[in-house]
């Protein structure tokens, strides 16, 4: 446990880790004076306590100057020099960070596909979803120690990175029999989807999915930024993981070139399957290395179907080191309560890892899809910003999801004219 305090104030920190030892956590007040601030602990993590409904957080919660606080209490005092934060910042932010509810109900609040809901998530219930407050402890914490005269370099109010990631469901629609035959069913009665049909067979940029070329032009007018395409290699395939698409074809080598040209990174899409059939992961991923010629070090699942927290042992022991998985499918928002990269802490031993993990903050679907959702364009675009401003005055990470079939004439949706509206944003 001790280990994962130290990352947690360390994490706090943000950048001012030389002050490390200017931190204490503890209620002995004989030990105050050794530090500059101590953060006093509220039982979370005793052994009575840790893993039971005692270490839950009671609604509503109380607030330290505006922000929420889920254990110990709201207050702030001086004895001596030193600090004092009686609101337990390290605990409330371990059970953020590492997911602990869905560690403390392994089975409740689940959707059909077995991924905890986001709207009956307590970032939801106490309505801080749209706010990084773990962020947040971290200018708390930071004040503290200005305000007890140790030297605080504040983080820059800017985006520390930006990933523009795709997840590759569909290559094509019609250029294998499958999705060929299904097109001219679907036509039959009309002669321009017939048409459509017969074009995509003859060339693959005329392949309504295959959107790539404008997903990179949109992509590459934001400067610095990240494009990470995942893609699908299941070895047994659930029907949530169809269509397949082959690795060694010609379609896909004609992608992965164009990734590639555009050095953009490719990470692999770990199936739906295994979510309940964890083993497979490791032979996904050498099968997408043998494909690709090169190392995958970068993960999301399909369907962001993360059942467990501790999920991500599997991920590891494939050697995966960054995973782009952790949003909500039905809300967008700060799932793991930060805007900024972590390091995967094990919530069953304490243990905290090289699992670096980006939280994803928005997916297309997300806000149009009636069961998530289901916003307007402007509706969607104004969510966008209110996130992004959040992420960019916590000096935090951009991750957002669109697939390249949203972007199909196919589909009908906004998501053409809102992500253009985004990479605008972005590239200001």
């Amino acid at each position: 446990m001790n280990n994962a305090v130290e990352y947690i104030i360390g994490f706090l920190l943000n950048g001012n880790q030389h002050l490390a030892s200017r931190v204490g956590y503890t209620n002995d007040t004989a030990q105050y004076a050794k530090y500059s601030v101590v953060i006093v602990p509220s039982g979370f993590f005793d052994a009575g306590t840790y893993g039971t409904p005692a270490s839950e957080p009671k609604l509503p919660l109380e607030e330290l100057d505006g922000t929420p606080i889920l254990f110990g209490k709201p207050e702030i005092s001086h004895q001596g020099s030193t600090i004092v934060i009686h609101a337990d910042i390290v605990a409330s932010a371990f059970f953020l960070l590492t997911r602990y509810e869905e560690h403390l109900h392994p089975a409740d609040n689940r959707d059909e596909h077995g991924r905890y809901i986001g709207k009956k998530s307590l970032p939801c219930r106490a309505n801080f979803i749209n706010r990084p407050i773990v962020d947040e402890y971290s200018d708390i914490l930071l004040k503290c120690l200005s305000d007890a005269g140790c030297k605080v370099t504040l983080p820059p109010t800017t985006y520390q990175n930006i990933y523009l990631t795709h997840d590759v469901d569909f290559l094509t629609n019609y250029r294998h029999l499958r999705g060929f035959l299904g097109g001219i069913k679907r036509n039959l009665l009309s002669p321009k989807g017939l048409h459509r049909v017969a074009k995509s067979v003859f060339g693959l940029k005329n392949d309504p999915a295959f959107t790539f070329p404008w997903i990179l032009e949109q992509d590459g007018k934001v400067v610095g930024a990240q494009s990470v395409f995942f893609m699908k290699s299941a070895v047994v395939q659930a029907a949530a993981d169809y269509p397949n698409y082959n690795l060694t074809g010609k379609d896909c080598s004609k992608l992965v070139g164009l990734l590639k040209q555009k050095n953009c990174k490719i990470g692999l899409h770990t199936s739906y399957y295994s979510a309940n059939h964890l083993e497979y992961i490791d032979l996904e991923k050498q099968k997408l290395e043998q494909s690709l010629e090169m190392t995958v070090t970068a993960s999301r699942w399909h369907f962001l179907r993360t059942l467990q927290p501790t999920d991500y042992k599997s991920i590891l022991s494939a050697g995966i080191t960054d995973d782009f998985t952790l949003g909500y499918a039905d809300i967008a928002g700060f799932k793991l309560g930060t805007s900024r990269t972590t390091q995967w802490i094990n919530p069953e031993n304490f243990e905290v890892t090289n699992l670096t993990l980006h939280p994803l903050i928005a997916m297309d679907c997300t806000f149009s899809n009636h069961e998530y959702m289901n916003l307007t364009e402007n509706e969607a675009f104004e969510k966008i910003i209110e996130l992004l401003n959040q992420v960019k005055k916590h000096n935090g990470e951009v991750v957002l999801l669109w697939h390249n079939t949203v972007f199909s004439e196919l589909d009908g949706g906004y998501h053409k004219t809102l992500y253009t509206n985004i990479i605008e944003e972005l590239a200001k």
